[in-house]
């Protein structure tokens, strides 16, 4: 595979750095001090603007002086003078630049203007340009840092240079590694996204830490984030307050809640796990880079003092984190070694030995009631404290579960926490600090849950009548009636399959006492769109956080798991059967919201005042609906911040030998016919396909290839059943380029389904989807002696052409907007 397009600025082979270097405390010279400090590995080339008759074995006059052409420039001048050295980078086939200079104190229109024109010099040159505001780019690997920085697994991205700084200086002294680190703000062209992106293909990066002050480009965040949340964990630090009131936006507190649930819905869809301080964002990052695979949420704690254990678990109690009931066979086997009651937590007493902890630590490890382990140790008198270490060390070996270590204390307790950090054991000073690593873990592996869900945009049995709702939209905002009257919004809820009498008075015999009020609703953000909403309804509704938010599309795993975290979740109706989370009709009517946001753009506003009289009825006693002025396209979510599975696209076929086959877009949960549809290729199309002998997928490629976002990529299988088990004939997908108006593809079919018109009729779904989404061009390298594939690409219009790099390889390219569809043959 090719390298990535981001890897000149990760690994560069030489670096050029323009600015003012004779300035002791500019940035430049301390990039430069510190490139030369740390002996980075490649070529260091130098300009200084304050006197450029300067020269030396690094020094130059000029760009033009320059030996050769450097991978990565490095620039720091004047905003007035930016377009003058793009200009000249552009001319000398510089194409990578990091721009350093500081443009906050600059008017805002003069800024504009001067992004306008770099932006122009970008797109005639084809540069990539990081910043400017940009402090740097960072890679310990290769002597691209501060001395002080060391080279580990974890990838940092930050909005704040400031932060940047202090959490290095705190990482250096708490032997903390990083793979890279970045801080941007307000890039005119790389963003956020495309670091992510970079560091989820990046190999040693294994943990993903963010820090976002403000969210830009919403869409392209999502899709970046949940991409890396697939394959590495991501950690994602948000400022909360501060933000708002650094833009002087002051938001009440119901409105700043709002955002603040609705941010936190995000992140939890796309299986990220968000956290609010620098603390926590490391303790975090150490307990879910070890990537544990649990089934439950219950913790048992072992201590040798009975405060400590206390501490801890009141923590794990105001987490919602359960304490493991041990069940009997448990406690029998614990009574047997310890004199002490056997309950959860278990307190070894201060006279508590190395052998001790390791014996109850193995009845709790193989008690399958326990899914994680705290084990905390103070250094009382006696405490055999770094035999009890090594103890744990070897038992977390051999373990699936979470084993979490806290030595209290500090000079007496460091060799047995660098032994722990040596095997991998998460561990902490504090008790808080160890139960919050597990809820982390638990919250990461739910939302990996989360992730995993592909909902299409309509998940209702009873499709919507969707051109009388736009009918009847497209009426009202034409007569500017944007709040919707009682009798229109009784309509367009019709339209949905929802039954609302408008006007209607409180049905008789429902006392308080005999239901349940539930307000559930759709709320629009600015940033993150439409957001559905749940909370006990009546006075409870005005509550602080009685809201609960999720972003839509949602299927009925996500409206049960919706509910279930909301306030109503430690609500029941004194005549129901089962749990709130699980009422049919309750999760039925969030899915018919789920949907008229979805197919709806011009959905503002919904609110519902609910009834709930028992398990199959819920009744709207009350409605309202706003609407705004989007446009209503049909299977257009451009303002949908996840989007929905297209289930608009799958299609039934006959090939030539009758056989009947599916075309669909693959899902997540295809990953295991994905895996053995390659496992059975023949050599010879494996390395067609991949240019590589490779026999399998490995797991991280597999993930990427069967959890997509459909608003950037897009992969068709053909299925069809043999013998009632459903088979993978092929498969083809397309990515979109960073450039956003082009995309790369890749075709393979079965060896014994080919020559059926199946790749033609894939190519030919593959190519009409990319046109719909207005990408201008699709390319891709086939090898030469590929005879077949080439014949069928000519067929479909591509051009072709050598390529310049690599003679045996074929650069393969067809113009959207002139394609015609094509029939199989």
């Amino acid at each position: 595979m090719r390298p990535h397009y981001l890897t000149p600025f990760f690994m560069p082979r030489s670096v050029a750095i323009v600015g003012p270097l004779s300035r002791s405390d500019s940035l430049p010279r301390l990039v430069y001090d510190n490139l030369s400090l740390n002996h980075y590995q490649g070529k260091l080339l130098a300009v200084d603007t304050l006197t450029p008759a300067r020269v030396n074995a690094t020094f130059y006059p000029d760009l033009t002086d320059f030996p050769l052409t450097p991978d990565l420039l490095i620039l720091d001048v004047p905003a007035a003078d930016i377009e003058h050295y793009l200009k000249k980078c552009g001319e000398l086939s510089i194409k990578h630049i990091v721009l350093l200079t500081n443009v906050t104190e600059l008017d805002k229109r003069l800024l504009e203007e001067y992004k306008i024109a770099w932006r122009a010099v970008l797109k005639l040159y084809k540069l990539r340009v990081m910043g400017p505001n940009c402090s740097g780019v960072m890679r310990p690997q290769i002597g691209m840092s501060s001395s002080l920085i060391r080279s580990g697994t974890l990838g940092m991205l930050s909005q704040s240079t400031a932060l940047t700084s202090g959490v290095l200086d705190w990482a250096s002294g708490n032997a903390l590694g990083f793979s890279a680190v970045v801080s941007l703000t307000g890039s005119i062209d790389i963003d956020f996204a495309d670091i992510v992106d970079f560091l989820v293909s990046d190999h040693q990066t294994q943990s993903i830490l963010i820090f976002v002050e403000e969210v830009m480009q919403p869409r392209q965040l999502m899709s970046a984030l949940r991409e890396a949340a697939r394959v590495k964990p991501t950690i994602v630090l948000k400022a909360d307050k501060h933000a708002l009131l650094k833009t002087g936006n002051i938001l009440s507190d119901v409105a700043y809640q709002q955002s603040d649930g609705i941010f936190n819905a995000a992140l939890r869809r796309v299986g990220v796990v968000r956290v609010r301080t620098m603390t926590q964002l490391f303790a975090a990052a150490r307990a879910c880079s070890l990537r544990y695979r649990k089934s439950g949420p219950n913790l048992a704690i072992i201590s040798n003092g009975e405060g400590p254990a206390a501490l801890a678990t009141d923590r794990a109690l105001d987490n919602f984190i359960p304490m493991a009931p041990l069940s009997t066979a448990t406690q029998e086997a614990l009574a047997a070694i310890i004199k002490l009651p056997a309950g959860n937590p278990l307190d070894l007493g201060a006279a508590a030995k190395a052998q001790d902890y390791r014996r109850v630590t193995t009845i709790l490890l193989e008690a399958p009631e326990v899914d994680s382990l705290l084990v905390i140790l103070c250094p009382q008198h006696g405490a055999e404290i770094d035999l009890t270490a090594y103890e744990m060390a070897e038992l977390a070996k051999k373990t699936n579960k979470p084993i979490m270590a806290c030595w209290m204390g500090d000079q007496s307790v460091v060799p047995a926490r660098r032994l722990f950090s040596a095997h991998n054991v998460p561990n902490f000073r504090t008790p808080e600090s160890a139960v919050d690593a597990i809820r982390y873990i638990n919250q990461y592996l739910h939302n990996q849950q989360m992730l995993f869900q592909t909902p299409s945009s309509s998940m209702i049995e009873t499709a919507p009548n969707l051109e009388r709702a736009r009918q009847l939209i497209t009426e009202q905002v034409t007569l500017n009636h944007l709040s919707l009257s009682p009798l229109e919004t009784e309509k367009l809820l019709a339209t949905f399959g929802m039954s609302y009498r408008a006007n209607m008075p409180m049905p008789p015999n429902t006392s308080k006492s005999a239901r349940l009020m539930i307000d559930l609703g759709v709320v629009r953000d600015s940033t993150l769109g439409p957001s559905l909403y749940i909370s006990p309804g009546g006075l409870a509704a005005h509550l602080p956080q009685a809201r609960t938010y999720a972003l839509p599309p949602l299927n009925q795993f996500l409206a049960e798991e919706f509910i279930g975290r909301s306030q109503l979740a430690h609500l029941t109706h004194h005549d129901s059967q089962r749990p709130i989370s699980q009422h049919p009709a309750l999760q039925n009517l969030i899915l018919r919201l789920s949907d008229m946001c979805c197919e709806l753009a011009a959905i503002e506003c919904i609110e519902l005042n609910l009834w709930q009289q028992d398990d199959d009825y819920i009744e709207i006693l009350h409605a309202h609906i706003t609407l705004n002025t989007a446009p209503l396209i049909p299977f257009d979510y451009k303002h949908l911040a996840i989007h929905p599975y297209p289930s608009d696209l799958v299609k039934t076929i006959t090939l030539k030998n009758h056989q009947v086959v599916q075309i669909r877009p693959i899902r997540p949960e295809d990953a295991e016919m994905e895996q053995e549809f390659v496992r059975h290729l023949s050599e010879d199309s494996r390395y067609f396909r991949f240019l590589d002998a490779l026999k399998e997928l490995p797991s991280q490629l597999l993930v990427r290839f069967t959890q997509l976002d459909y608003a950037t990529e897009m992969a068709f299988i053909a299925t069809t059943l043999i013998e009632d088990k459903a088979i993978q004939l092929g498969v083809a997908r397309y990515t979109t380029n960073p450039d956003g108006t082009s995309c790369e593809f890749a075709l393979v079919v079965s060896d014994q389904w080919q020559k059926e018109g199946l790749g033609t009729v894939l190519m030919n779904e593959l190519i009409l989807c990319a046109k719909k989404r207005h990408l201008a061009v699709m390319s891709g390298e086939v090898l030469g002696n590929n005879s077949i594939m080439l014949h069928l690409l000519q067929k479909l219009g591509f051009t072709t052409r050598v390529a310049e790099e690599e003679p045996s390889l074929r650069w393969v390219s067809l113009d959207l907007p002139n394609y015609r569809s094509q029939d199989s043959d």
